[in-house]
């Protein structure tokens, strides 16, 4: 059966608008995405877009912070946001007879916000505490500082930017940012739910259409590029947290979904070979997972695993060879329960609003285009054993950046 169709739209003020239907659905989820993000923010003021996105929510010339959120309680409103290095995201999940009014509320926080000084120095403060908190979250430090790294500036950045940088900001400097960058031209949204396409767009072209701006000038995506370099960040403890960082496939791409189904042979669940290898056999680790993340213009896979400090040569070594021996000897069987994990993934997410318009958003920006839930299926399907192995000739796992954040450095070669 033949799932819902989206229709995709370009506002006359450049705004694009992806939307989905989705019959039965109780609630629509409208997903705003900003084409910019901790690349864009000047070196010696890192944490830029982050401390603005926190404090768009606290005042407009209209409304104070209360007021707002006594207004997004008001329209029950269940938001999100968030910043990447290429995109700042907001999330809002609404009934769809309240769509209008919320569609308003969000437009006059991004045309309108007043980022008042002292809620930028709140702002500032908590984000000093959450870069002190990763001093307790030893598998986040070891990823963030694998991707500093492995790709350098800017796509290596840690959102949250740096404490000096973070300390450095000013109140202004909020507003000139935000404003330089929030252009319509700049702006995707996503809608899934309970809504017909047509009142959607006309409620979203009412509410967003008469926005004027000036086109943002459209970079080209940074190039992805994963050094080729052992890291070692000393930290006294009996755990060692090892990262592997290497490319990996852009989403359109041709091997895109052999790609996908390659790491989640190497980490899709209990059977993985990964979890099989590394914990089950050995006893290495006791955390062990593979997972990719796309960029604009390019893919990375991710390898981390937490082990004991004198073990970690070992589990290093294990986590190399099976990084080598994927796409060599790859079972039929196994390719199966990968397809079947993958698309119980796919449709667990797209049968619910939240995930569907993330997924259109995501698919849009990085791809210019939007696949459905079915076609997305028959991808995954058609994928070969053959498809595998040229996925890993295509995107070996070299050069890559190894990082083990714990007592004693690791020789990965």
């Amino acid at each position: 059966m033949s799932g819902p169709t989206p229709e995709i739209h370009t506002l006359n003020n450049g705004i694009r608008v992806v939307v989905e239907p989705m019959p039965g659905a109780q609630s629509l989820v409208v997903a705003f995405r900003f084409a910019f993000g901790a690349k864009d923010d000047p070196s010696d003021r890192l944490g830029l877009t982050r401390i603005a996105e926190d404090v768009l929510f606290k005042g407009t010339p209209d409304r104070d912070a209360r007021a707002i959120f006594d207004a997004f309680d008001g329209l029950g409103i269940r938001r999100s946001s968030s910043t990447s290095v290429e995109h700042t995201s907001f999330v809002a999940q609404v009934l769809p007879d309240k769509v209008k009014p919320a569609l308003k509320l969000y437009a006059e926080l991004f045309r309108s916000a007043s980022f008042p000084d002292n809620e930028v120095e709140i702002a500032k403060i908590i984000t000093l505490e959450e870069l002190k908190r990763l001093e307790d979250n030893p598998i986040q430090q070891a990823i963030y500082t694998t991707y500093e790294a492995g790709l350098g500036s800017p796509m290596g950045r840690i959102p949250l930017g740096e404490p000096d940088t973070v300390s450095a900001i000013a109140p202004a400097e909020v507003r000139r940012h935000w404003d330089g960058h929030c252009k319509p031209s700049n702006l995707l949204i996503g809608v899934a739910g309970g809504l017909a396409s047509d009142p959607a767009m006309e409620a979203i072209g009412d509410v967003f259409g008469g926005w004027a701006g000036a086109s943002s000038a459209h970079q080209k995506p940074h190039a992805i590029c994963v050094a080729d370099r052992n890291v070692h960040c000393e930290k006294p403890s009996e755990q060692a947290h090892i990262c592997l960082l290497s490319r990996s496939v852009p989403k359109g791409h041709a091997l895109y979904y052999a790609g996908q189904l390659a790491i989640a042979i190497l980490s899709g669940g209990g059977s993985s070979r990964l979890f099989t290898e590394v914990r089950e056999k050995r006893g290495l680790a006791y955390s062990v997972s593979a997972f990719y993340q796309a960029y604009r213009s390019g893919g990375l896979m991710t390898v981390y695993a937490g082990t004991k400090a004198d073990r970690a040569q070992e589990t290093l070594d294990v986590c190399l060879s099976e990084l080598v021996r994927l796409g060599k000897d790859i079972t039929a069987e196994e390719l199966e329960r990968a397809k079947t994990v993958l698309k119980g993934h796919l449709f667990t997410l797209g049968d619910l609003p939240g995930g569907r318009a993330a997924g259109l958003v995501e698919g849009f920006f990085l791809e210019g285009r939007v696949r459905t839930i079915d076609e997305i299926a028959a991808h995954i399907d058609a994928v070969t054993l053959d498809q595998i192995s040229q996925y890993t000739e295509t995107f070996p796992p070299t050069p890559s950046t190894v990082l083990v954040l714990g007592p004693r450095p690791l020789d990965k070669n």
